[in-house]
């Protein structure tokens, strides 16, 4: 079955319909609380836990991808509970001995941050478990996708395919993200880290928020595996309707268009945080 990147990436997108995207909002409230350099940092390690664990799927769709749906609970049962030990440490601003680079990778600091700011490692488990959700609660345009590397689809190809998927599925987060940049909701008084006791712990009211969102998730993966019982803005058969109008709707369109777009959006990125940067002198 033919599909194009477009179809991909706004099938993806479309999940925020699904009964999984009840997990996206209080995933991103999880880490929001900081600065925004770590705002944007940890909604890319987000996005990479999706694309790690999704790329997989279109690129060996006949082997290894089989693999990771056979044992797609497992691995959401793992995130899950990694989720909510690390919910379990933000909350009580616990740190433990790692060396330098895995200190830097788990729980960057910078000015601004909160102490014990939600770690790199978690979000992007979180990222793991939401991505492995959305595969069980995913319509007909994640099938197409994975059809196509099933059947005599190229390695190369199918992986291109997953990520546009994957980086559909990030997108409300990090318009989340941009939304939240947009009206400086990190400089807000009642989002700064202010001190607080936890069971006779020193921690800080935001890490104790943070850390019970990332438990709650947590547990969301473990029983629910991310989407059972969740509430859902469409019903199955409306998603699979509108995912079946979208891949007609967008069929002919060339795929070099979605790549075009791509790059004018990262080049206006670059173009703003290079204007940003010079009026901050």
């Amino acid at each position: 079955m033919e599909i194009s990147f477009l179809a991909a990436f706004i099938g993806g997108a479309l999940l925020i319909f699904a009964p999984c995207a009840a997990m996206l909002l209080p995933a991103f409230f999880a880490y929001a609380f900081t600065s925004k350099k770590m705002l944007f940092a940890r909604t890319l390690f987000f996005a990479l836990g999706v694309i790690v664990a999704l790329v997989p799927l279109g690129a060996f769709a006949g082997s290894l991808g089989a693999l990771i749906r056979q044992y797609a609970h497992i691995v959401t049962l793992t995130a899950g509970i990694l989720v909510i030990v690390l919910g379990l440490l933000q909350a009580f601003a616990v740190t433990f001995p790692t060396p330098g680079w895995a200190t830097r990778l788990m729980t960057p600091k910078t000015s601004g941050d909160a102490a014990g700011a939600p770690s790199n490692i978690a979000v992007f488990a979180l990222g793991i478990g939401y991505a492995i959700a959305g595969v069980g609660c995913s319509g007909p345009i994640l099938g197409a996708v994975l059809s196509f590397a099933t059947l005599g689809g190229s390695v190369l190809t199918g992986a291109l395919l997953m990520t546009a998927f994957a980086l559909g599925m990030v997108l409300p987060v990090a318009l989340l993200a941009v939304l939240w940049d947009a009206f400086k909701l990190y400089e807000k008084s009642w989002l700064r880290p202010k001190p607080a006791k936890l069971l006779g712990r020193d921690t800080t009211r935001m890490n104790i928020v943070s850390g019970v969102i990332f438990m709650l998730l947590g547990i969301i993966l473990v029983f629910f595996g991310g989407q059972t019982g969740l509430p859902s803005i469409l019903t199955s058969t409306q998603q699979i309707e509108l995912e079946s109008k979208i891949m007609t709707a967008v069929a002919g369109v060339p795929s070099w268009l979605l790549l075009a777009f791509a790059v004018v959006i990262v080049a206006l990125i670059v173009v703003t945080i290079k204007e940003r940067k010079k009026g901050g002198r």
